[in-house]
């Protein structure tokens, strides 16, 4: 099983690839860790955007995609960018579950994460995609 974990932060998508054996995983597609829509007003940026994110998850073909939902209102409430980002992920072939923070910690509590493979920024991400798998 293949799945990628995503957590969205202002105008990037981070990502992490996993390739599960049972419990096991292993980060796949090291090279790629964010992509980025540069201006959210120029339709040629979004279609760019969506075509290298589509483009990426082709080139894995992935069983699933886990996204690190955010607040849709209050304080850390996300933003309109990533909102659209979001929808353009989910417009896409793959299934794409959106997991909440809390939902995250909650599923996760007794399950151990081994986070040297990744950077420090991508650890919500791979979060997010241990999640998907462990709620399979």
């Amino acid at each position: 099983m293949k799945i990628c974990g995503i957590e969205l932060k202002g105008n990037e998508a981070i990502l992490v690839s996993l390739r599960f054996d049972g419990d096991e995983y292993t980060v796949i597609n090291k090279e790629v860790k964010k992509i980025k829509l540069n201006d959210t007003d120029s339709q040629v940026d979004v279609q760019s955007f969506t075509k290298e994110m589509y483009a990426f998850l082709d080139a894995s073909a992935f069983d699933g995609v886990a996204i690190k939902g955010r607040a849709k209102k209050g304080k850390f409430a996300g933003g309109s960018v990533s909102f659209k980002i979001e929808g353009i992920i989910q417009n896409g072939k793959y299934p794409v579950s959106i997991f909440p923070g809390a939902t995250i910690k909650a599923k996760l509590k007794n399950t151990e994460i081994d986070t040297s493979e990744v950077n420090g920024y991508q650890i919500e991400a791979l979060r997010a995609a241990v999640c998907y798998k462990v709620t399979q």
